[in-house]
């Protein structure tokens, strides 16, 4: 068909055909975005700007933390790799029974739903402030969350908590480390792609230090596609030029990337900022 991508369900002309995508997560975090992705149609340049490494104290302290699960009300999760990280320290999710487990968002719910265990709270607004919205307030002085973050998280979830009454013990779980610099073949594709995507603040920062082989800045494609409000911030604190915020899902978006490139904005596709 002329090279144009179908769906499988309907035979219609998938509603990225032709585009071309770059997905900034790091490895291992991008594949329902990516596959969501190939499934409206879009060609996916995986272009990871961050790596997720162990915590400075080697995790030291997250598996103290996972040893000590039954002095917790909840666990309080704003990523899928928090999640990794504690239950690769679980034996057995069994002693989570008497814990409570809330999340930001799809992505996290999913990891959680991947070891068999399903969220008690999620967050209307996938964010830690709306997760810090819709926690309850502390049943009493002793109540404690664990909050597994990565090293650097702002401190929005936590004060929220503290706000409520709960004690939060926040414990890093993660580190997020800048990716290498780009060969000279990648920034061409980041040259000619129709559109970047970023699902954290951290890689929007990351991927705005990057530097080519020639020390200059990356290329920034006519769209710049975000999961959540509070990365969208962060890009257009950055200077990033079209910032379309969806909510934190892989298919929300993708239905924001296909409003964006459908051609409604100036030409080069630079049209006004979307929420």
């Amino acid at each position: 068909m002329d090279g144009d991508r179908v769906t499988s369900q309907t035979g219609r002309i998938a509603p990225l055909s032709g585009t071309t995508v770059v997905v900034t997560r790091p490895r291992g975090d991008a594949d329902d975005l990516a596959n969501a992705l190939r499934a409206a149609g879009a060609r996916v340049v995986p272009f990871p700007v961050v790596d997720i490494a162990d915590p400075e104290d080697g995790g030291a302290a997250l598996e103290a933390a996972a040893g000590n699960l039954a002095r917790y009300h909840w666990v309080a999760f704003t990523s899928a790799n928090a999640v990794r990280r504690l239950l690769a320290l679980v034996p057995d999710v069994r002693a989570l029974s008497g814990v409570r487990l809330a999340s930001v968002g799809p992505a996290t719910s999913a990891a959680l739903a991947a070891h068999h265990l399903a969220p008690d709270l999620v967050a209307h607004r996938s964010s830690a402030a709306g997760l810090g919205e819709a926690f309850p307030v502390s049943a009493g002085p002793d109540a404690t969350v664990l909050f597994p973050a990565s090293a650097g998280a702002r401190p929005t979830l936590p004060a929220a908590l503290r706000a409520k009454g709960w004690a939060v013990d926040v414990v890093v779980a993660y580190r997020t480390v800048p990716a290498p610099a780009p060969c000279a073949s990648a920034v061409q594709e980041l040259g000619t792609a129709s559109a970047l995507t970023f699902a954290s603040p951290s890689a929007v920062d990351a991927y705005v230090s990057l530097r080519t082989e020639a020390g200059l800045p990356l290329p920034i494609p006519p769209v710049v596609a975000c999961i959540g409000p509070v990365t969208a911030d962060a890009a257009r604190a950055a200077g990033l030029g079209v910032v379309v915020a969806a909510r934190a899902s892989a298919a929300d978006l993708v239905a924001a990337l296909t409003d964006a490139l459908a051609g409604d904005g100036p030409a080069g596709g630079r049209g006004a900022a979307r929420r």
